[in-house]
């Protein structure tokens, strides 16, 4: 049955601990009240009367020596201290008493001082009794206790017996009052020396643990080479805590030298089991693997570690999932894969996925976040997913995925909006749906990220809305107005609206500072020709927008738009009657209100409503205002990307030559980009025909021309306008030039 790293620590702590001093700091079992013949002892130390062994102390030798590269222990023992180390462990533990070395203790038969051995026994305490036999044992290989300590109940001062229990109470300070306070009234007392080194040992231990609780690790090792004592078996928490001291200042070897003693020389099978355990959270996998070697078979013949191998595999492997450097030995990994397919576990899914990603093995971790995903749909399993599938280049399943759990917390909403700039900027832009967006937009907003909202503002041109585009660029500046790529998007559209006074102020603050943003709207030579370049025909570049790399929008709005072809005469009624946040019914306005509502709606981006005013504006006797009226229900159209019913509207009044032949233009643009959003290259190619004839194809629907000749497979053509493009600095251009090269070098034909 399998103990948790839990269980076995409260375990140890009950069992392990001070000799004779704070509860629940050493393992002992009851002492017989007839004597210690008959005494039967659970602890590491305890022995019986009729054993001269002696408990285990610490054999090794835990010098800290930074300078010095840790070196790995050879059976169980750590390398010599160096003469010329500047550590802090200067001393070296007690080594286990020799035999010789035993005889001759025994042969000087030293004073020992009994007088805790008395106290406890007149309390008829026998744990700390027991303790005290097992302390003495240790400092006195020699000594015998009595036959029946039980029946020591004189000789005991009552003075010192208040010290001992004030010592026992965990009164260390009171006891050095009451020694002090003593010795000031009787010059010549002293208090017992089993008192006093108790004592030490006992602040000693207070501060080691409140040291390792602090998390001062090298205050931990320079205290515990003060009092080597406590470093023995019946000390496990010290021994515990001086370890994890080791790790945490990058001496993992001593750590595993700590270890190691652990599991040569101590016998309590939870404990080791709670090394083992801890040991897998501090070292590397290839040190397990060593402490794993020193197990040893339980009662009942199988390995003692059997029952938290595939937890030792778990933790290998957890922490390799955070770090690419660590290498999880085969075995251990094979368990953990065993165990995730047939227990089918989700967590144990996820620590596979992890492990996998870290090491950049995609195909690998996506496969196990799946099947952690699907056993549990969890945040974890959701943020490892995602992160496989942007990278493999599915953002739009990606978001999916993590919409549910992007409020789980920070790193959740990290994931979540990497997604959403990765599906807004892919290339070529795919239709994404108006749900998507729309639960998409809220969120960039809410965590003001920067990344996102300036690819919202890329994807707003690629779908030729231009105004909803630069309130997405000026959202970006609200946050950062050091944001160079939102600042060049806001001049692009704002030059696309013919916003002249606007595109002025965004050069002006930028002046000196982007070469890029002074140049919007420049004329330019293309192969000996010279062609005009508003900016929304401009490849607005996003280096630095996000960590992936830069992508571009493919094509913007390449007609007339409602901001600029909005008549005089209706400017005029729009700038003295603003306001249309109300709701009205359009049909109980006058056509000329009608028609100026409409316009206002068009400026508040509510294309629909303002379909509907424009339809009432129809209704008007003059031939101007029926003129503006359909103008602007086309463009309403057109932002609502009805392509079919923008032409209608169009067509339903004479409008003018100019203004036909722009509506036209941009009907024609319109329906090659969503032609080729749909797949449909040859309807692409067939409206960009079209349009050409009335106009040359300007950056954008040139580049939407090459990629619909690349998509049948007419390379030659492709490439050549790819090359025209690449000419003049088109990144859009170079990379699919690139692409083409890298799979068709020669100059194949499409059929």
């Amino acid at each position: 049955m399998r103990t948790s790293l839990i269980a076995l620590t409260a375990i140890a702590a009950a069992a392990v601990g001070a000799v004779g001093i704070i509860p629940g700091h050493e393992e002992l079992s009851t002492v017989s009240s007839k004597g210690m013949a008959n005494t039967e002892v659970a602890g590491e130390g305890a022995v019986s009367s009729k054993t001269d062994r002696s408990p285990s102390a610490m054999p090794v030798q835990l010098v800290a020596d930074a300078a010095t590269p840790d070196k790995p222990a050879v059976g169980g023992t750590a390398a010599a201290p160096n003469p010329g180390s500047s550590g802090t462990f200067e001393r070296a533990m007690p080594a286990q008493p020799s035999a010789a070395d035993t005889r001759s203790s025994s042969t000087a038969k030293p004073v020992v001082d009994e007088s805790a051995l008395r106290y406890f026994a007149a309390r008829g305490d026998t744990v700390r009794l027991q303790a005290e036999i097992s302390r003495l044992r240790m400092l006195y290989p020699g000594w015998q206790p009595p036959e029946n300590p039980m029946a020591i109940t004189t000789g005991v001062d009552s003075f010192t017996q208040s010290l001992w229990q004030t010592y026992a109470d965990g009164r260390y300070q009171d006891v050095r009052k009451a020694i002090a306070g003593r010795q000031q009234q009787e010059p010549g007392w002293t208090p017992p020396a089993e008192l006093l080194d108790g004592l030490r040992l006992a602040e000693a231990r207070q501060n080691i643990v409140k040291a390792s609780d602090d998390k001062r690790y090298d205050s931990v090792i320079t205290l515990s080479s003060g009092a080597p004592e406590l470093l023995t078996c019946t000390e496990i928490d010290v021994l515990w805590r001086v370890a994890e001291a080791f790790a945490k200042t990058d001496k993992s070897a001593r750590s595993r030298d700590v270890y190691t003693y652990v599991l040569n020389n101590c016998r309590t099978p939870q404990l080791r089991i709670a090394s083992m355990q801890k040991a897998s959270t501090q070292l590397r996998p290839e040190a397990i693997e060593d402490l794993l070697k020193l197990e040893q078979p339980s009662p009942d013949g199988r390995p003692e570690f059997e029952p938290i191998r595939d937890d030792l595999a778990r933790q290998m492997v957890s922490r390799a999932g955070e770090d690419d450097k660590i290498v999880v030995p085969p075995a251990e990994l094979e368990r953990l894969e065993k165990l995730a397919r047939g227990d089918g576990k989700a967590s144990d899914a996820l620590l596979l996925g992890w492990y996998n990603y870290r090491r950049k093995n995609m195909t690998v971790a996506e496969e196990w976040f799946r099947r952690s995903y699907s056993s549990q749909a969890s945040a974890g399993a959701a943020q490892g997913l995602a992160l496989a599938l942007i990278s493999r280049g599915v953002p739009d399943e990606a978001e999916n995925v993590m919409f549910p759990f992007q409020e789980t917390d920070k790193q959740a909403k990290s994931v979540y909006l990497s997604a959403v700039a990765e599906l807004l900027a892919q290339e070529p832009p795919k239709v994404i749906d108006n749900p998507v967006l729309s639960r998409m937009a809220p969120v960039v907003i809410a965590a003001h990220d920067v990344a996102a909202a300036e690819q919202f503002g890329w994807y707003a041109r690629t779908l030729q809305q231009m105004p909803t585009a630069a309130d997405w660029f000026r959202l970006v500046l609200s946050w950062d107005p050091t944001h160079e790529p939102a600042a060049y998007g806001l001049g692009l559209s704002l030059d696309s609206l013919q916003d002249k006074a606007g595109l002025a102020r965004v050069k002006a603050d930028w002046a000196g500072r982007s070469e890029r943003i002074a140049k919007i709207g420049e004329v330019r030579g293309v192969n000996g020709k010279v062609i005009a370049v508003p900016s929304s025909m401009q490849e607005p570049a996003r280096e630095g927008s996000r960590p992936t790399s830069p992508r571009t929008t493919m094509v913007a709005l390449s007609g007339a738009d409602e901001a600029r072809a909005q008549p005089r005469s209706v400017r005029a009624g729009v700038s003295a009657k603003r306001s249309c946040s109300d709701t009205i019914d359009p049909s109980l306005m006058a056509p000329q209100d009608a028609l100026v509502r409409g316009w206002c709606l068009m400026d508040m981006k509510r294309p629909m409503e303002a379909v509907n005013a424009f339809d009432r504006a129809l209704l008007g006797q003059s031939l101007q205002q029926r003129q503006d009226a359909a103008y602007g229900k086309s463009l309403a159209f057109l932002r609502l990307k009805l392509t079919d019913k923008a032409a209608a509207a169009a067509a339903s009044v004479p409008l003018g030559e100019a203004r036909a032949r722009e509506l036209q233009l941009a009907i024609l643009a319109d329906r090659a980009v969503g032609a080729f959003q749909l797949g449909r290259p040859r309807e692409a190619l067939i409206a960009l025909d079209q349009r050409s004839r009335l106009m040359p194809e300007p950056q954008d629907l040139l580049l939407l021309r090459g990629y619909a000749y690349q998509k049948l497979g007419y390379n030659a053509e492709a490439r050549q306008i790819f090359q025209t493009l690449s000419d003049i600095g088109n990144t859009s251009a170079l990379k699919a030039l690139a692409e083409i090269r890298a799979n068709d070098p020669g100059e194949g034909q499409g059929g």
